[in-house]
């Protein structure tokens, strides 16, 4: 070959195989090597997802059905391990026939982006755990078949939810899943996924503190008139809610004349927009004049953004307005996360002449129960601040033995915390080979999602043991639930479970709340705004049962 001629680099391959090979299995192994190093980068090696979850990189957490017992991100809470733990003993406890139960939520909020807390959580999965024990051990629910309780995550803002939903679908038929309750928060993804596990499934999907009024139509629908088929929910609608805020503020002395609505417009937030949508409309009165201010919350920001910080700055240019329309109650329609930015910038923003504000917020202000801006603002005395909840424990009162509604509450509050019955002062009796009591702390009733929880997961076992449907044909179940109305309600803990036609509850109590300043709560009144007051079966003399 002439010199200055260079050899072609495909010919020097061939004059060189060994060497060749050599170099190829080194690049090779160091693609290996580089991948590995960049997934344990991406997802750290002491996530281990068990089975039935995968990782998502961003942010890091095993989403999907947990059905191991596996923690959901590397930095678990200690309290949410605890739990997860307790979800797996009591489910390798179950023997024999089985059917089970999804309890679906985001699983893994990420500080300042998510409105949802680990704190309100662990109430969610308690009370399900709850609903679980007492089917198990009790004769409350019936006795088969077996009950086992499965959490699966969608991850941060429900961003994983289709990854979740096939999980679900995945091992429906292996776990012989009879219902997905839970839910969560009431969003486009929250609702995307009731949809897609009704169309695919075919099973009950049943919200235990979803009130968004949308959030039970089909999302695909053109008309957005077409319900979600399996849908059901243990939660009153956010239309009910703003009712039984009307009759508090009705009631109050001296009356109210002025009410500012503070509404967030953020978009893909059904719980929001109904809620503001109905506060504009339901309060007003001949005498009494409301004013809407609107803000609009973030709609995705990634962590470390500061979303509080993002508040302050909006809540804070609305003081001079707020302090303008100088009104006699404000009604906060915005995520109980936020009612903190809120109340920190009216604490500390210029005196106008208002001594206190006195605020009244939807339920999701029970995420604001141990907020500490919330509660060093009532500890000014610049502030009172009371919500609709979805229940509480307070809200059948103390007297003994009390209604038929307390005594379903206080078989509830025995299994919840271990203790003896509030009345009877009776241990809980139990079936033969029961498993240990459960020994929750009562504070964790205090913002009422424990409770709905449980009754959301005592509606799907209770149709899942209907003549064993459960494991025979899940697919029955949407049809047994809604024979759940009338002599057929179920024993809840917030109330009578009663489901009308389109799956929402019906002659639901709402309790108002109020949070002091050491974050404990009172409930404040008892409203009944769909129905008279629903205490007893109709057949042992109540009135107003829905459905009759």
């Amino acid at each position: 070959m002439p010199a200055g001629v260079r050899i072609p680099r495909f010919l020097r391959w061939r004059r060189h195989p060994v060497a060749s090979v050599v170099v190829i299995l080194l690049v090779l192994a160091g693609a290996v090597v580089g991948g590995n190093r960049l997934y344990t980068i991406l997802v750290p090696p002491e996530l281990s997802c068990g089975k039935g979850m995968t990782a998502t990189a961003k942010p890091v957490a095993c989403v999907g059905v947990n059905l191991e017992g596996k923690p959901f991100t590397k930095s678990d809470p200690e309290r949410m391990r605890a739990l997860q733990k307790e979800v797996r003993a009591a489910n390798d406890a179950v023997t024999g026939e089985s059917t089970s139960v999804v309890l679906m939520l985001n699983l893994s909020p990420v500080d300042d982006v998510d409105t949802v807390t680990y704190e309100s959580l662990y109430h969610n999965i308690e009370g399900a755990i709850t609903a679980v024990w007492r089917a198990n051990n009790t004769a409350a629910y019936g006795s088969r078949p077996g009950v086992k309780l499965y959490l699966a995550n969608m991850g941060s803002r429900y961003g994983s939810w289709e990854r979740t939903v096939e999980s679900v679908k995945r091992y429906a038929r292996s776990e012989r899943i009879s219902a997905v309750v839970g839910l969560g928060q009431s969003t486009e993804q929250t609702r995307q996924a009731a949809a897609a596990i009704s169309g695919q499934l075919h099973i009950p999907v049943i919200g235990s503190t979803v009130t968004g009024n949308s959030m039970n139509l089909d999302p695909a629908d053109p008309t957005g008139k077409k319900p979600i088929p399996d849908m059901f929910r243990v939660s009153p609608t956010n239309t009910d809610t703003v009712i039984a805020a009307n009759q508090y503020v009705s009631g109050l002395k001296p009356a109210v004349t002025s009410m500012a609505v503070v509404a967030d417009g953020v978009e893909g937030d059904d719980y929001t927009a109904t809620l503001a949508a109905e506060a504009k409309v339901r309060f007003q009165a001949p005498d009494r004049t409301v004013t809407v201010l609107p803000y609009t919350s973030p709609h995705d920001m990634p962590g470390g953004a500061g979303r509080y910080d993002y508040l302050v700055q909006q809540f804070s240019l609305m003081h001079a307005n707020l302090c303008q329309a100088a009104p006699s109650a404000v009604y906060f329609a915005g995520r109980g996360r936020d009612l903190g930015a809120f109340v920190q910038t009216w604490v500390q923003g210029a005196p106008c002449g208002i001594a206190q504000l006195n605020i009244l917020v939807g339920d999701d202000a029970s995420e604001a129960i141990r907020d500490d801006a919330v509660l060093k603002g009532i500890s000014s005395g610049r502030v009172t601040v009371a919500f609709t909840a979805l229940a509480s424990p307070e809200e059948w009162g103390n007297e003994c033995p009390g209604s038929d509604a307390k005594r379903n509450y206080d078989q509830f509050f025995s299994a919840f915390t271990g203790r003896p019955d509030p009345c009877t002062k009776q241990p809980l009796a139990t079936t033969q080979g029961a498993q240990p009591p459960l020994s929750f702390d009562p504070a964790g009733l205090a913002s009422g999602q424990a409770m709905l929880t449980h009754d959301a997961v005592v509606a799907g076992l209770s149709a899942a043991r209907h003549e064993g449907a459960g494991v025979k044909n899940p697919g029955l179940l949407t049809g047994i639930l809604h024979q759940f109305y009338c002599a057929q309600m179920l024993p809840g803990a917030s109330g009578w479970l009663s489901f009308g036609a389109d799956g929402n509850p019906v002659g639901k109590p709402i309790p108002v709340v109020q949070i002091n300043a050491d974050g404990t709560t009172k409930t404040a009144a008892l409203t009944w705004p769909s129905s008279a007051p629903n205490l007893s079966l109709p057949q042992r003399g109540g009135t107003g049962a829905p459905g009759c």
